[in-house]
């Protein structure tokens, strides 16, 4: 593979950003040590640090668990303060530890079944069937094997979906999802084989783009790039394109 046929999806990680202060949850005040981390870069290199953060404190507190979720969400201040505040009472009330929810999550990474995606959310405090705060938990865990899902990526997917399975017929297959055909103004568990196939092309996508690269990409990395390709609500979509690429 050419460099040219993968500079596209290079340049797409290069320029990845989602910045992001954590202090700026409402409810900050209340978890003394905590929500302190500066992540106004948002790059690749810092959003890795952050997740490596998370997996470091993921068994032995609970506070890490309502950052990821207010970081995830933090382009959505409908959303940002009251999803940390409900699974926080959640756990209060169901007497939840870090350790029953780090089970839970590592769970479904051994098992890629709905049960165990249901479970995990569940365990998470989702009230509503929402497939894209529960999946950045296995993403942040495991990012060599799980990318996060949104309807970013759910767009992007459709837009592309064609020329990259011809691609590349013989490896995982993008499907569609149901959003935003379904009515719904979020991916949900109506869109779980959509996540299953997204979670083992980014994977595979990873192994290609290791090979050919000088970087070695993870399937997180890869949802990264699309994310970013995509673009912003702002932007003309794709705002970058990303090659189809064959099989390695």
């Amino acid at each position: 593979m050419s460099v040219k046929l993968s500079s596209g999806w290079t340049q797409a990680l290069e320029t990845y950003r989602y910045a992001v202060r954590l202090r700026d949850f409402a409810d900050a005040g209340l978890y003394p040590g905590w929500f302190s981390r500066d992540l106004s870069n948002g790059d690749r290199h810092g959003t890795s640090e952050f997740e490596s953060y998370f997996r470091a404190n993921a068994a032995n507190h609970i506070e890490p668990w309502l950052e990821v979720a207010f970081w995830k969400l933090y382009s959505q201040p409908a959303w940002r303060d009251n999803l940390p505040r409900q699974m926080a009472a959640y756990w209060v009330e169901k007497r939840i530890i870090p350790e029953t929810l780090l089970e839970a999550c590592l769970n479904y990474t051994r098992d890629l079944s709905s049960n165990r995606f249901n479970l995990m959310r569940e365990t998470l405090g989702m009230r509503t069937p929402v497939v894209a705060v529960p999946a950045t938990y296995p993403a942040f865990l495991r990012p060599d094997l799980f990318p996060m899902v949104d309807t970013r990526v759910a767009k992007w997917v459709r837009y592309s979906l064609m020329e990259h399975n011809l691609a590349d017929p013989s490896g995982p297959q993008l499907v569609t999802s149901n959003y935003p055909e379904n009515g719904q103004t979020a991916l949900t568990m109506s869109d779980f084989l959509f996540t299953q196939s997204w979670v083992k092309w980014c994977k595979y996508t990873a192994q290609k783009l290791s090979t050919f690269t000088s970087v070695e990409w993870r399937a997180r990395d890869v949802e990264m790039a699309v994310f970013n390709a995509w673009g912003d609500r702002n932007d003309d979509h794709p705002k970058l394109r990303l090659e189809p690429l064959p099989a390695s």
